[in-house]
């Protein structure tokens, strides 16, 4: 069986290959392919790759899940991309495919390990796999001793981690039918965010951040408090499990760029629930801020969390602050309600650490999974018990402020 789209007619992929940060220096062919249930690869189509290292492949359908890889003339594969369909983006004949880096290797090489032991190709959301592995993780299995031995590793977070979203979504009284396409991105705004990234576009958060927008509004059954949750608990449990497949502290706590986004996201629902709209704009350039920060320089996540999360509950200049300086807490209660906050945090902080720190080679993904859970709920049960008496002078704002604590301080932990 393959798992391809079969309406419609021809389509052109078009895209470009660098080597090591520069262009191309040899003969290369870049050659398109699906998976198989198998895990056996089934060629579509070969281009030659010119001199500025671009190609143009032709196939003689619409695909989805294809793999690129740019090989030489002696079949060895020099560089690779996953392409999550070959619709193209709106106003466009032709599908801009990501441009191949060690990061695009990575996903290409982990999809494919997936499929090869056992994972039906069907069933894996491969934009929500691109969204979870970093360039730091790609830097990481180049060092590893045991490439294909990471790439299990990865493969088997990356399912749990998505099973762990999945579940998090699911309703009593709303039946998925294709799970993996409904959570899946919208293919038209993947092929937009290639594109704007093929381009070189200055402002990679800016495209990033419509791509979220057009992921979110594709469920529009759950709100962004659902979104936030649901990629916290699938964070979480990818790094507890994915932690063999680091060296050092090269990707322990990478969080990736949907959970990120989901963290804004939710905060900007919260203010405009609480009808604090001034305050919008405020949180959501930290966010950006943030997202900014980390396409650029992936290596201070913890830097860049730690200035987000004084944006906006633990400051005295804070988003915070601001929602409660008008109402009955004064400022020394407000500073006691903040410090609760970061301990709370802190503590959460900890015992994730300890969970991804831990020996895990006896622990299957449903077990890392249950123990997430229960982290995170009893830092929901002491961040409420510690805050929400200082809360009580707050009225009305007590909730979204109690709220804006708990997912600003539990997001990307540890």
């Amino acid at each position: 069986m393959l798992f391809a789209c079969r309406a419609g007619d021809d389509v052109e992929v078009r895209g470009r290959v660098t080597l090591s940060g520069g262009p191309v220096g040899q003969e290369l062919r870049v050659r398109a392919s699906i998976l198989e249930a198998d895990g056996q690869a089934k060629v579509l189509a070969e281009a030659d790759v010119d001199e500025q290292g671009t190609y143009r492949l032709e196939l003689d359908q619409p695909y989805v899940r294809v793999i690129l890889e740019a090989v030489n003339n002696g079949g060895g594969t020099r560089a690779s991309a996953l392409l999550d369909s070959t619709e193209p983006a709106p106003g466009q004949d032709v599908r801009t495919a990501p441009p191949m880096t060690p990061e695009t290797a990575l996903e290409a090489d982990v999809y494919t390990q997936m499929v090869r032991d056992g994972t039906a190709p069907g069933i894996v959301d491969t934009v929500d796999l691109r969204l979870r592995l970093t360039a730091s993780r790609a830097q990481a299995v180049r060092k590893s001793g045991d490439i294909q031995g990471a790439l299990r590793t990865l493969g088997v977070a990356v399912r749990a981690a998505q099973q762990a979203r999945l579940r998090s979504y699911a309703k009593p009284d709303f039946e998925y039918v294709t799970r993996a396409e409904l959570l899946g991105a919208p293919r038209e705004a993947v092929a937009a965010l290639d594109l704007a990234l093929d381009s070189g576009t200055p402002s990679p958060e800016k495209a990033y951040a419509d791509f979220f927008v057009a992921r979110d509004a594709a469920l529009p059954m759950h709100s962004a408090l659902e979104h936030q949750k649901a990629e916290r608990d699938a964070g979480m449990v990818f790094r507890a499990i994915a932690k063999a497949a680091c060296i050092g502290d090269d990707c322990q706590f990478d969080p990736s760029l949907a959970e990120i986004h989901a963290t804004g996201a939710a905060v900007h629902f919260v203010l405009q629930q609480a009808g604090a709209s001034e305050l919008q704009p405020t949180a959501d350039a930290a966010a950006l801020e943030l997202l900014s920060k980390l396409l650029e320089s992936p290596a201070n996540t913890t830097q860049a969390w730690t200035r987000y999360r004084a944006s906006i509950v633990d400051a005295e200049d804070s988003v915070l602050y601001r929602l409660l300086e008008d109402t009955g807490v004064g400022r020394p209660t407000l500073s006691q309600v903040a410090q609760a906050s970061r301990l709370s945090g802190a503590t959460l902080g900890l015992v994730m650490l300890e969970l991804i720190l831990k020996d895990g080679s006896g622990s299957s993904p449903e077990a890392i999974t249950q123990s997430v859970d229960r982290a995170f709920a009893n830092y929901t049960v002491e961040l409420t018990g510690a805050a929400a008496p200082n809360l009580q002078a707050a009225g009305a704002s007590a909730k979204p402020a109690l709220t804006l604590m708990l997912i600003t301080q539990e997001a990307a932990r540890p």
